[in-house]
């Protein structure tokens, strides 16, 4: 019986079936440049200012380069690391990739890729070329020319001799040339949204005020948030985390609104062996919906500042129905960064690898969805509504009043609907009014707000001390019609004119405006007597 053999067909699986996003390949290069740049922090090859990740897109030669300036690779060690598949050197703790598979990720989705790259102190650059045609080629079922993953990669594989290089100059480099233009790679709008909501970038202060509060939380509590400059192309314009101090909620155009970040919290937790959890923070805003936005919607994890899932894996966490709990992480956000060793993100980067770490979290936080959720979303989101509702009530009486004075009262049938609506308004301001009081009490608007909230309290004591007298002024209001009409009509014809607005306001009851816009449209016919 012979050796066993690892396939030609994991290429395949290593290449497009781990990476079936093409967007991930992104996320793979990044990650191993972050780790370079640490490592050449760590020995003092570059400062952390001058740290920097270029990615250029050139969509009309349809190629991508992806450069930073970490550490590089020896001309010594080139080879066999550039040739590994599965095996790294790093440690997967303080490192963010550590399967040795990342490299791959750019060959399901070129047509060549090339990896360029070089040590400080060495005169000279190591290039590597993969033919991602042949490797389509070799890894057809009927192809017998390589038959393990090893001998395919290989095949494809090609070392240029070492060529003249600057001994200041340290980097490493993946070009990817021949990109199919339907991969989504080439969107140059798309990929910087999608770098924003995953890479790790920082927050941009000028757009989101809580930048600073959170960075100086993360610090103080021992956890600065590690960012890095990610730079887009040829102008090299720094890519930022897209939170900003207002968000869009709502799904349909006629609904959209916009909710506030006004304030942040936090939650940290240790695990049962001591060692750090997890810290985060949460945006506290006005919760009045379900936030539009997708790159910035919902509570996200994090590890190392690379997303770990997307906008709806936190939702498991919330004690409600799948649905509910979808809708719930929705209306949040914020972000979950993961400390713990044994918070291992899974190969596919989509949620963490099983551990008994992992589930002690789960617990943890399920218990903090539940919190948030009912302090949060069911209160302060009440709350929010409730003051919308007040200022909309108030604002309508004042509308009924100057109607009123206007002559809105043309008959009996318009006398009882004006009142029963002022009656409605008072019902409602009651219980909207009893909902914004207790959440003054409770705490639950914040300083920004009070004044807002004062304000409208101020307007709704007025509003309620005149719906009596406004009461008795539509009971004894004359009709208006009385003096629509010209002195030369007589008394039948006027009666006549009284009975036809009658008609009009029983008949469009449910619509004043057009009953309003009919009697005006009348009335100018009949303002001159035809004799």
């Amino acid at each position: 019986m012979g050796e066993p053999v690892a396939g030609k067909f994991l290429l395949e699986i290593l290449t497009k079936g781990m990476y079936s996003n093409p967007m991930h390949v992104y996320r793979e290069y990044i990650q191993n440049s972050t780790d370079s740049i640490d490592k050449a922090i760590s020995e003092s090859v570059l400062t952390a200012s001058e740290a920097a990740i270029h990615i250029q897109i050139d969509s009309t030669k349809r190629n991508i380069t992806i450069h930073d300036n970490g550490c590089g690779i020896t001309v010594e060690k080139a080879r066999e690391i550039l040739l590994n598949i599965g095996h790294s050197e790093k440690n997967g703790v303080d490192e963010r990739g550590f399967r040795g598979i990342g490299r791959l990720a750019g060959l399901a989705y070129a047509e060549e890729v090339q990896f360029i790259t070089s040590a400080y102190g060495e005169p000279v650059k190591t290039v590597m070329t993969c033919d991602c045609v042949k490797m389509q080629r070799l890894l057809q079922k009927t192809n017998n020319e390589t038959t393990d993953v090893m001998e395919t990669f290989k095949a494809i594989s090609s070392f240029e001799k070492p060529q003249p290089e600057n001994v200041e100059e340290h980097y490493f480099e993946v070009k990817m040339i021949g990109v199919p233009d339907d991969s989504g790679l080439l969107e140059e709008n798309t990929v910087w949204a999608y770098l924003a909501e995953t890479a790790p970038v920082d927050f941009d202060s000028q757009k989101f005020g809580q930048a600073e509060k959170i960075r100086n939380h993360f610090a103080k509590e021992g956890y600065p948030i590690t960012c890095y400059k990610i730079l887009r192309g040829s102008r090299k314009l720094p890519i930022y985390k897209l939170y900003s101090r207002a968000l869009s909620t709502g799904q349909q155009s006629r609904t959209k609104d916009k909710d506030y970040v006004r304030n942040v919290e936090f939650i940290y937790d240790k695990a049962v062996d001591g060692k750090p959890l997890y810290i985060g923070w949460l945006a506290v805003t006005d919760f009045s919906g379900t936030i539009s936005d997708e790159s910035i919607q919902g509570i996200r994890f994090r590890k190392g500042n690379i997303l770990v899932g997307d906008n709806s894996t936190f939702a498991k966490f919330f004690p409600l129905s799948a649905l509910e709990a979808s809708r719930a992480n929705k209306c949040f956000a914020g972000e979950i960064h993961v400390l713990h060793d044994d918070l291992i993100p899974n190969s596919q980067r989509d949620d963490f690898e099983p551990s008994l770490v992992y589930n002690e979290m789960k617990q943890l936080l399920k218990v903090w969805a539940g919190e948030i959720n009912k302090k949060y979303r069911r209160g302060t989101s009440e709350a929010t509504a409730a003051l919308k509702n007040l200022s909309q009530l108030n604002t309508r009486q004042k509308e009924l009043e100057e109607k009123v004075n206007a002559g809105a009262v043309t008959s009996d049938e318009k006398r009882a609907q004006i009142a029963d609506e002022l009656n409605q308004i008072a019902k409602k301001r009651e219980k909207e009014e009893k909902t914004v009081r207790k959440a003054l009490e409770r705490g639950t608007f914040d300083a920004e707000r009070k004044n807002t909230v004062e304000k409208v309290l101020k307007q709704t004591e007025t509003a309620s001390e005149k719906v009596t007298s406004l009461s008795n002024k539509i009971v004894n209001a004359d009709y208006a019609t009385k003096y629509d009409l010209p002195s030369s009509y007589g008394r039948k014809e006027k009666k006549m004119y009284q009975d036809i607005i009658k008609v009009i306001d029983n008949f469009f009851y449910e619509d004043p405006q057009t009953a309003e816009k009919l009697r005006e449209a009348i009335k100018s016919e009949l303002g001159v007597k035809r004799r």
